[in-house]
Protein backbone atom coordinates (compact mmCIF):
# COMPACT_ATOMS: atom_id res chain seq x y z
CA UNK A 1 0.00 0.00 0.00
CA UNK A 2 1.36 3.62 -0.83
CA UNK A 3 1.52 6.22 1.94
CA UNK A 4 -1.71 7.72 0.85
CA UNK A 5 -3.71 4.58 1.39
CA UNK A 6 -2.27 4.15 4.65
CA UNK A 7 -3.35 7.95 5.31
CA UNK A 8 -6.74 7.06 4.17
CA UNK A 9 -7.09 4.35 6.47
CA UNK A 10 -6.01 6.22 9.27
CA UNK A 11 -8.35 8.54 8.43
CA UNK A 12 -11.27 6.21 8.24
CA UNK A 13 -10.00 4.81 11.46
CA UNK A 14 -10.35 8.06 13.36
CA UNK A 15 -14.10 8.25 12.10
CA UNK A 16 -14.68 5.13 13.43
CA UNK A 17 -13.66 5.71 17.05
CA UNK A 18 -15.48 9.00 16.71
CA UNK A 19 -18.59 7.22 15.99
CA UNK A 20 -17.72 4.63 18.69
CA UNK A 21 -17.66 7.59 21.02
CA UNK A 22 -20.54 9.52 20.18
CA UNK A 23 -24.02 8.89 18.17
CA UNK A 24 -23.75 12.57 17.13
CA UNK A 25 -22.41 11.66 13.94
CA UNK A 26 -24.65 13.02 11.22
CA UNK A 27 -26.09 10.47 8.46
CA UNK A 28 -24.10 12.34 5.70
CA UNK A 29 -20.78 12.41 7.99
CA UNK A 30 -21.80 8.42 8.79
CA UNK A 31 -22.68 7.75 4.39
CA UNK A 32 -18.92 9.04 3.85
CA UNK A 33 -17.26 7.02 6.34
CA UNK A 34 -19.33 3.91 4.68
CA UNK A 35 -18.31 5.58 1.21
CA UNK A 36 -14.33 5.47 2.48
CA UNK A 37 -14.41 2.06 4.05
CA UNK A 38 -16.21 0.58 0.36
CA UNK A 39 -13.70 2.32 -1.38
CA UNK A 40 -10.75 0.67 0.26
CA UNK A 41 -12.68 -2.80 0.39
CA UNK A 42 -12.80 -2.19 -3.30
CA UNK A 43 -8.98 -1.95 -3.60
CA UNK A 44 -8.01 -4.90 -1.35
CA UNK A 45 -10.43 -7.08 -2.84
CA UNK A 46 -9.73 -9.05 -5.76
CA UNK A 47 -12.00 -8.08 -8.52
CA UNK A 48 -13.01 -12.24 -9.15
CA UNK A 49 -14.43 -11.98 -5.28
CA UNK A 50 -16.71 -9.09 -7.04
CA UNK A 51 -18.84 -12.22 -8.55
CA UNK A 52 -19.81 -14.17 -5.82
CA UNK A 53 -20.42 -10.57 -3.98
CA UNK A 54 -23.15 -9.89 -6.30
CA UNK A 55 -24.38 -13.40 -6.29
CA UNK A 56 -24.69 -13.41 -2.31
CA UNK A 57 -26.67 -10.26 -2.44
CA UNK A 58 -28.63 -11.69 -5.02
CA UNK A 59 -29.38 -14.18 -2.97
CA UNK A 60 -29.77 -12.42 -0.11
CA UNK A 61 -32.47 -10.26 -1.56
CA UNK A 62 -34.69 -12.85 -2.67
CA UNK A 63 -34.79 -14.73 0.19
CA UNK A 64 -35.74 -11.63 2.66
CA UNK A 65 -38.07 -11.00 0.59
CA UNK A 66 -39.56 -14.50 0.44
CA UNK A 67 -38.97 -14.29 4.25
CA UNK A 68 -41.15 -11.11 4.33
CA UNK A 69 -44.00 -12.24 3.04
CA UNK A 70 -44.19 -15.52 5.10
CA UNK A 71 -44.11 -13.24 8.09
CA UNK A 72 -41.04 -15.03 9.28
CA UNK A 73 -39.35 -11.93 10.38
CA UNK A 74 -42.38 -10.54 12.50
CA UNK A 75 -42.38 -13.53 13.85
CA UNK A 76 -39.28 -13.37 15.72
CA UNK A 77 -38.60 -11.90 18.86
CA UNK A 78 -37.33 -8.84 19.58
CA UNK A 79 -34.93 -10.22 22.42
CA UNK A 80 -33.49 -14.10 22.08
CA UNK A 81 -33.68 -16.63 19.96
CA UNK A 82 -36.14 -18.76 18.08
CA UNK A 83 -35.90 -22.13 16.01
CA UNK A 84 -36.74 -22.95 12.75
CA UNK A 85 -39.82 -25.47 14.29
CA UNK A 86 -41.28 -22.20 16.50
CA UNK A 87 -41.18 -20.42 13.26
CA UNK A 88 -42.48 -22.98 11.15
CA UNK A 89 -45.32 -23.62 14.01
CA UNK A 90 -45.93 -19.60 14.07
CA UNK A 91 -46.02 -18.95 9.82
CA UNK A 92 -47.47 -22.37 8.28
CA UNK A 93 -44.18 -22.47 6.12
CA UNK A 94 -42.16 -25.71 5.72
CA UNK A 95 -39.17 -25.91 8.54
CA UNK A 96 -37.17 -26.77 5.92
CA UNK A 97 -37.80 -23.69 3.51
CA UNK A 98 -37.37 -21.40 6.63
CA UNK A 99 -34.12 -22.92 7.76
CA UNK A 100 -32.91 -22.76 3.58
CA UNK A 101 -33.67 -19.49 3.76
CA UNK A 102 -32.39 -18.62 6.60
CA UNK A 103 -28.62 -20.15 6.07
CA UNK A 104 -27.61 -17.48 3.61
CA UNK A 105 -29.27 -14.54 5.24
CA UNK A 106 -26.99 -15.77 8.85
CA UNK A 107 -23.97 -15.98 7.08
CA UNK A 108 -24.47 -12.50 5.75
CA UNK A 109 -24.87 -10.83 8.81
CA UNK A 110 -28.65 -9.90 8.25
CA UNK A 111 -29.85 -12.01 11.27
CA UNK A 112 -27.58 -13.57 13.51
CA UNK A 113 -27.48 -17.80 14.05
CA UNK A 114 -27.55 -18.51 17.99
CA UNK A 115 -27.57 -21.96 17.94
CA UNK A 116 -28.36 -24.65 15.60
CA UNK A 117 -31.38 -23.58 13.20
CA UNK A 118 -32.43 -20.81 16.04
CA UNK A 119 -31.67 -17.13 14.79
CA UNK A 120 -32.32 -13.49 16.49
CA UNK A 121 -33.01 -10.80 15.23
CA UNK A 122 -29.84 -7.63 14.26
CA UNK A 123 -30.06 -4.08 13.72
CA UNK A 124 -30.36 -4.88 10.23
CA UNK A 125 -33.05 -7.67 10.35
CA UNK A 126 -35.06 -5.02 12.95
CA UNK A 127 -35.15 -2.19 9.88
CA UNK A 128 -37.23 -4.50 7.88
CA UNK A 129 -40.05 -4.78 10.70
CA UNK A 130 -39.39 -1.28 12.47
CA UNK A 131 -38.77 0.75 9.26
CA UNK A 132 -41.32 1.88 6.71
CA UNK A 133 -38.50 1.51 3.82
CA UNK A 134 -39.65 -2.42 3.74
CA UNK A 135 -42.74 -1.15 1.48
CA UNK A 136 -40.32 0.37 -0.94
CA UNK A 137 -38.19 -2.50 -0.83
CA UNK A 138 -41.10 -5.18 -1.34
CA UNK A 139 -42.23 -3.25 -4.21
CA UNK A 140 -39.01 -2.89 -5.83
CA UNK A 141 -38.66 -6.74 -5.56
CA UNK A 142 -41.85 -7.61 -6.83
CA UNK A 143 -42.21 -5.14 -9.73
CA UNK A 144 -38.61 -4.13 -10.34
CA UNK A 145 -36.01 -6.82 -10.07
CA UNK A 146 -38.24 -9.39 -11.10
CA UNK A 147 -37.98 -8.46 -14.09
CA UNK A 148 -34.60 -7.00 -14.47
CA UNK A 149 -33.98 -10.37 -13.61
CA UNK A 150 -35.20 -11.43 -17.40
CA UNK A 151 -32.86 -8.44 -19.04
CA UNK A 152 -30.92 -11.36 -20.70
CA UNK A 153 -34.64 -12.99 -22.25
CA UNK A 154 -35.95 -10.03 -23.00
CA UNK A 155 -32.86 -9.01 -25.08
CA UNK A 156 -32.82 -12.21 -26.95
CA UNK A 157 -36.38 -11.25 -27.60
CA UNK A 158 -36.17 -7.57 -28.73
CA UNK A 159 -32.19 -7.72 -29.31
CA UNK A 160 -30.20 -4.91 -27.59
CA UNK A 161 -32.14 -1.76 -28.81
CA UNK A 162 -32.75 1.16 -26.36
CA UNK A 163 -36.44 1.83 -25.21
CA UNK A 164 -37.61 5.37 -24.40
CA UNK A 165 -41.61 3.64 -24.50
CA UNK A 166 -43.40 3.88 -21.70
CA UNK A 167 -45.79 1.42 -22.85
CA UNK A 168 -43.44 -1.07 -24.86
CA UNK A 169 -40.11 -1.77 -22.47
CA UNK A 170 -38.72 -4.59 -20.03
CA UNK A 171 -41.60 -4.07 -17.72
CA UNK A 172 -44.15 -4.04 -19.99
CA UNK A 173 -43.22 -7.09 -21.99
CA UNK A 174 -42.68 -8.72 -18.74
CA UNK A 175 -45.91 -8.08 -17.66
CA UNK A 176 -46.79 -9.53 -20.93
CA UNK A 177 -48.98 -5.66 -21.33
CA UNK A 178 -47.38 -4.25 -24.24
CA UNK A 179 -49.22 -1.10 -25.14
CA UNK A 180 -50.26 -0.25 -21.07
CA UNK A 181 -47.98 1.52 -19.02
CA UNK A 182 -46.38 0.50 -15.42
CA UNK A 183 -49.91 2.38 -13.91
CA UNK A 184 -52.35 1.06 -15.88
CA UNK A 185 -50.64 -2.50 -15.68
CA UNK A 186 -49.93 -2.06 -11.79
CA UNK A 187 -53.96 -0.59 -11.65
CA UNK A 188 -55.52 -3.71 -12.60
CA UNK A 189 -54.61 -5.62 -9.43
CA UNK A 190 -55.77 -3.80 -6.02
CA UNK A 191 -52.97 -5.60 -4.53
CA UNK A 192 -50.63 -4.13 -6.36
CA UNK A 193 -51.36 -0.74 -7.39
CA UNK A 194 -51.51 -0.63 -3.21
CA UNK A 195 -48.62 -2.08 -3.07
CA UNK A 196 -47.05 1.16 -4.80
CA UNK A 197 -48.90 3.74 -2.98
CA UNK A 198 -48.51 2.82 -0.02
CA UNK A 199 -44.21 2.89 -0.73
CA UNK A 200 -44.74 5.50 -2.14
CA UNK A 201 -46.06 7.38 1.22
CA UNK A 202 -42.91 6.42 3.00
CA UNK A 203 -39.81 7.69 1.02
CA UNK A 204 -39.94 10.98 3.15
CA UNK A 205 -36.24 9.48 4.41
CA UNK A 206 -34.36 9.73 1.20
CA UNK A 207 -36.64 12.70 -0.14
CA UNK A 208 -37.52 14.63 2.70
CA UNK A 209 -40.93 16.91 2.29
CA UNK A 210 -39.52 19.07 4.87
CA UNK A 211 -36.50 21.15 4.37
CA UNK A 212 -36.59 20.86 0.70
CA UNK A 213 -38.13 23.87 0.61
CA UNK A 214 -39.38 26.96 3.18
CA UNK A 215 -43.26 26.95 2.28
CA UNK A 216 -43.83 28.45 5.64
CA UNK A 217 -41.26 32.01 4.21
CA UNK A 218 -42.55 31.38 0.86
CA UNK A 219 -46.17 31.25 1.13
CA UNK A 220 -47.32 32.89 4.39
CA UNK A 221 -47.67 36.49 3.01
CA UNK A 222 -49.17 35.66 -0.62
CA UNK A 223 -52.06 37.58 -1.75
CA UNK A 224 -55.92 36.78 -1.96
CA UNK A 225 -55.79 33.37 -0.22
CA UNK A 226 -59.62 34.31 0.25
CA UNK A 227 -60.19 33.82 -3.77
CA UNK A 228 -56.97 31.84 -5.18
CA UNK A 229 -55.70 28.25 -4.08
CA UNK A 230 -52.75 28.06 -1.80
CA UNK A 231 -50.87 24.86 -2.85
CA UNK A 232 -51.87 21.89 -4.80
CA UNK A 233 -50.17 18.55 -4.58
CA UNK A 234 -49.70 17.23 -8.19
CA UNK A 235 -49.49 13.13 -8.23
CA UNK A 236 -49.66 13.99 -4.37
CA UNK A 237 -50.82 9.76 -3.15
CA UNK A 238 -52.29 9.52 0.51
CA UNK A 239 -51.79 13.38 0.84
CA UNK A 240 -48.07 12.59 2.80
CA UNK A 241 -46.82 15.80 1.84
CA UNK A 242 -49.68 18.06 2.46
CA UNK A 243 -50.38 16.62 5.94
CA UNK A 244 -46.25 17.37 6.52
CA UNK A 245 -46.96 20.65 5.70
CA UNK A 246 -50.05 21.58 7.24
CA UNK A 247 -48.54 20.57 10.77
CA UNK A 248 -45.36 22.12 10.33
CA UNK A 249 -47.10 25.67 9.33
CA UNK A 250 -50.33 25.41 10.67
CA UNK A 251 -50.73 29.37 10.01
CA UNK A 252 -50.93 29.11 6.10
CA UNK A 253 -53.89 30.81 4.73
CA UNK A 254 -55.55 29.09 2.19
CA UNK A 255 -56.50 25.84 0.52
CA UNK A 256 -54.79 22.99 0.07
CA UNK A 257 -55.57 20.74 -2.84
CA UNK A 258 -54.43 17.50 -2.98
CA UNK A 259 -54.83 15.66 -6.76
CA UNK A 260 -54.15 11.78 -7.87
CA UNK A 261 -55.81 9.41 -9.35
CA UNK A 262 -59.73 8.04 -8.36
CA UNK A 263 -58.08 4.76 -7.48
CA UNK A 264 -55.88 6.25 -4.93
CA UNK A 265 -57.45 8.67 -3.49
CA UNK A 266 -60.41 6.57 -2.54
CA UNK A 267 -58.45 3.79 -0.78
CA UNK A 268 -58.12 6.41 2.33
CA UNK A 269 -60.16 9.01 4.29
CA UNK A 270 -61.11 12.55 4.15
CA UNK A 271 -58.26 14.40 5.69
CA UNK A 272 -59.01 17.50 7.27
CA UNK A 273 -58.24 20.81 5.84
CA UNK A 274 -57.12 19.32 2.55
CA UNK A 275 -59.29 19.03 -0.68
CA UNK A 276 -58.88 15.31 -2.67
CA UNK A 277 -59.29 16.17 -6.08
CA UNK A 278 -58.98 13.53 -9.44
CA UNK A 279 -57.22 14.47 -11.77
CA UNK A 280 -54.68 12.77 -14.68
CA UNK A 281 -51.30 15.02 -14.96
CA UNK A 282 -51.09 14.79 -18.61
CA UNK A 283 -54.18 16.64 -18.76
CA UNK A 284 -54.68 20.28 -18.65
CA UNK A 285 -54.71 21.64 -14.88
CA UNK A 286 -57.95 22.43 -13.55
CA UNK A 287 -56.85 24.34 -10.75
CA UNK A 288 -56.51 27.76 -11.69
CA UNK A 289 -53.99 30.70 -10.72
CA UNK A 290 -52.61 28.68 -7.14
CA UNK A 291 -49.74 29.86 -5.93
CA UNK A 292 -47.78 27.19 -5.70
CA UNK A 293 -48.38 24.07 -7.85
CA UNK A 294 -45.99 21.15 -6.63
CA UNK A 295 -44.88 18.00 -7.83
CA UNK A 296 -43.00 15.63 -5.84
CA UNK A 297 -41.22 11.84 -6.55
CA UNK A 298 -43.30 11.83 -10.03
CA UNK A 299 -41.71 12.92 -12.70
CA UNK A 300 -38.25 10.20 -12.18
CA UNK A 301 -40.86 7.82 -13.25
CA UNK A 302 -41.47 9.35 -16.78
CA UNK A 303 -39.25 10.17 -19.92
CA UNK A 304 -38.36 13.69 -20.92
CA UNK A 305 -41.31 13.96 -23.29
CA UNK A 306 -43.39 12.81 -20.56
CA UNK A 307 -42.01 15.26 -18.11
CA UNK A 308 -42.69 17.78 -20.66
CA UNK A 309 -46.12 16.98 -21.34
CA UNK A 310 -46.91 16.74 -17.91
CA UNK A 311 -45.04 20.21 -17.25
CA UNK A 312 -46.89 21.85 -20.11
CA UNK A 313 -50.29 20.57 -18.79
CA UNK A 314 -49.63 23.30 -15.61
CA UNK A 315 -48.64 26.23 -17.28
CA UNK A 316 -52.28 27.47 -18.49
CA UNK A 317 -53.72 27.33 -15.33
CA UNK A 318 -50.85 29.41 -13.68
CA UNK A 319 -51.11 32.94 -12.95
CA UNK A 320 -47.97 35.51 -13.48
CA UNK A 321 -46.98 34.90 -9.63
CA UNK A 322 -47.43 31.03 -9.91
CA UNK A 323 -44.64 28.88 -9.04
CA UNK A 324 -43.96 25.44 -9.92
CA UNK A 325 -42.37 23.04 -7.20
CA UNK A 326 -40.65 20.32 -8.25
CA UNK A 327 -39.39 17.89 -5.56
CA UNK A 328 -36.83 15.10 -7.08
CA UNK A 329 -33.38 13.60 -6.56
CA UNK A 330 -30.86 14.32 -9.77
CA UNK A 331 -28.35 11.52 -10.05
CA UNK A 332 -25.44 13.00 -11.94
CA UNK A 333 -23.78 11.69 -14.74
CA UNK A 334 -20.22 10.43 -13.31
CA UNK A 335 -19.62 9.45 -9.61
CA UNK A 336 -18.23 12.40 -7.21
CA UNK A 337 -16.05 10.65 -4.41
CA UNK A 338 -14.13 13.59 -3.12
CA UNK A 339 -15.09 14.92 0.46
CA UNK A 340 -18.56 15.79 0.24
CA UNK A 341 -19.50 13.80 -2.60
CA UNK A 342 -22.39 14.53 -4.91
CA UNK A 343 -24.12 16.71 -2.26
CA UNK A 344 -21.40 19.53 -2.98
CA UNK A 345 -22.43 19.11 -7.29
CA UNK A 346 -26.11 18.98 -6.30
CA UNK A 347 -27.12 22.68 -7.37
CA UNK A 348 -25.10 22.40 -10.32
CA UNK A 349 -26.86 19.02 -11.24
CA UNK A 350 -29.89 20.21 -10.77
CA UNK A 351 -29.36 23.25 -12.83
CA UNK A 352 -28.16 21.39 -15.71
CA UNK A 353 -30.36 18.64 -15.53
CA UNK A 354 -33.71 20.93 -14.96
CA UNK A 355 -32.67 22.80 -18.23
CA UNK A 356 -35.65 21.00 -20.10
CA UNK A 357 -37.87 22.09 -18.18
CA UNK A 358 -36.57 25.96 -18.99
CA UNK A 359 -36.87 25.27 -22.99
CA UNK A 360 -39.46 22.83 -23.54
CA UNK A 361 -42.54 23.29 -20.93
CA UNK A 362 -42.45 27.02 -21.02
CA UNK A 363 -41.43 27.34 -17.60
CA UNK A 364 -38.61 28.84 -16.29
CA UNK A 365 -36.20 28.36 -13.24
CA UNK A 366 -36.56 30.83 -10.60
CA UNK A 367 -34.24 28.99 -8.23
CA UNK A 368 -32.74 25.35 -6.31
CA UNK A 369 -33.34 24.52 -3.25
CA UNK A 370 -30.84 21.17 -1.89
CA UNK A 371 -31.85 19.39 0.79
CA UNK A 372 -29.77 17.95 3.28
CA UNK A 373 -28.53 14.75 3.05
CA UNK A 374 -31.18 12.30 5.07
CA UNK A 375 -33.33 15.78 5.81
Amino acid sequence: MTDAQFAKVDEIAAGIKQLEASDALSRAERLRLVQGLESLTQKLKDPKDAIFDHLTNATSLFNLRGLLELNVPQNIPRSGGISATDLAAKTGADRAVIARLMRVLTVTGIFELVGPDEYAHTPYSLAYIDGHEVDFFKLCCDEIFVNTSRLPEYFRAVGGRDSNSTTDNLFTWGNGKAGSNFFEIISSDPRRIKQFDIAMSTQDYTLPVLGMYPFGEELADVPDTDTRPLLVDIGGGRGQSLIQIKEKWPALQGRLILQDRPMVLDSFPELPGIEKMAHDFFTEQPVKHAHAYYIRRCLHNWTDENCTTILKSIVPAMAPDSRVLIGEMVVPEYNSVRPGGVEDMAPYWMDHNISWVEVDSGLAERGIQPGSLGG
